[in-house]
């Protein structure tokens, strides 16, 4: 590789690396906690800890869908139904409503509910949701919304640039070296530079994954606009111009949950 181009790679590697480098250990400080978050939300407070039969079975003991979303719908009068999960590791679900089908969700509530017991056993509001919720928001979009989660994947995009520039730019920084080599006895300096590219190069391969996983998260929301206009809109073509249907008129859960179990069995909502 000739002096020229090392240079050219050198500055590309430098520069996008230090323009991404404190997003990036904003999402490493925010993202560590998160992979904890019910564990977290079970020692503060905020949620109970999951226990019991997974809330997506049909365990005898548990509730049905139809009795959670009457309990749910009681607590908020008014409301109407938009979102249901489950828990796989324990009989706690959430029920998410709003004023209308299409609320913001800054209007939405969402409840934790026992599903052994049909018990209401958290509310959130938009005000509250603790310090996972807390770090969530500043891990997805910097509370900026659309905005902060394009300016993460553009960070996450100049970090996958910082990692090919580095691979491109290990073996002539090592080409007298053999791969892997940390010169202990040299400066401080030369000491940091090889491990630095030591532990870029050995896990380059992870980062990459990081990286590029991470863009796609950070473009989440376009990307289901744009599956909300090309094949949700084609599968629900047969109901186009239609009102919505209204709540008090909605089928049984646990009639729609069976036919889906039925259609795709060993699969878990």
């Amino acid at each position: 590789m000739r002096r020229g181009t090392i240079r050219g790679w050198t500055w590309v590697h430098r520069w996008s690396s230090l323009v991404c480098t404190a997003f990036l250990l904003m999402l490493c400080v925010t993202g560590l906690p998160l992979i904890f978050h019910d564990e977290i939300d079970a020692a503060t407070g905020h949620r109970p800890a999951a226990t019991g039969p997974a809330s997506s079975g049909t365990a005898p003991g548990l509730l049905s869908l139809d009795t959670m979303l009457r309990r749910a719908l009681a607590a908020g009068p008014g409301e109407v139904p938009l979102y249901m999960a489950f828990d796989n590791a324990g009989s706690l679900m959430t029920i998410t409503t709003g004023p209308k089908v299409d609320a913001p969700a800054a209007d939405m509530t969402m409840q934790t509910l026992d599903r052994r017991s049909g018990v209401a056993l958290a509310q959130d509001g938009k005000d509250s949701g603790g310090i996972v919720a807390f770090l969530l928001q500043l891990h997805t979009d910097m509370f900026l919304g659309l905005p902060g989660m394009l300016f993460l994947a553009g960070m996450g995009a100049l970090f996958v640039v910082a990692l090919v520039s580095g691979v491109v730019l290990y073996a002539p920084f090592m080409r007298k070296l053999d791969f892997g080599t940390v010169r202990v006895a040299r400066k401080p300096r030369t000491r940091w530079l090889d491990y630095h590219n030591l532990l870029g190069i050995a896990g380059g391969a992870w980062m990459m994954v990081v990286g590029v996983t991470g863009i796609v998260n950070a473009l989440s929301t376009p990307i289901t606009r744009s599956w909300q206009a090309g094949e949700l809109a084609e599968m629900t073509r047969a109901y186009a111009g239609r009102p919505a249907l209204h709540p008090a008129r909605y089928a049984s859960l646990d009639t729609a949950m069976a036919a889906a179990r039925a259609r795709l069995p060993g699969m878990r909502p």
